[in-house]
């Protein structure tokens, strides 16, 4: 079995990861603009991390004496998060897809040299 130092990293982990996320502003979110597939992609990003996270503190904690129905109830509860992390990465992926590079997706723009604007 995981040794419980494990799951207090795993629980860090978490607290990490809320805590990023409770520092999007509601105008820039994390300095990057609110709508952009960067800000958007990093929400999502983290929405995934976090599920993973607690989907392998269940798989890595001793297991529950529970009976047969709990257990596979418990079960079916894990592939369901592990599927919708999978989901959630995959969201941001294609958002992403659909930009040209960081400073696209963060939502600014590249002036070339010899452009008036």
């Amino acid at each position: 079995m995981t040794s419980s130092s494990d799951l207090v990293l795993l629980e860090r982990a978490l607290i990490a990861l809320d805590a990023v996320m409770g520092k999007r502003d509601a105008t820039l979110g994390w300095g990057v603009p609110v709508g952009t597939a960067a800000h958007e992609s990093a929400t999502l990003c983290l929405s995934a991390a976090v599920t993973l996270v607690d989907v392998a503190q269940a798989l890595l904690s001793e297991p529950q004496h529970e009976d047969q129905e709990a257990l596979m109830g418990h079960w079916q509860t894990i592939i369901a998060h592990t599927k919708n992390a999978g989901r959630l990465a995959h969201q941001a992926a294609l958002q992403l897809a659909g930009e040209s590079h960081l400073v696209t997706a963060q939502g600014g723009i590249i002036v070339r040299q010899g452009d008036p604007y």
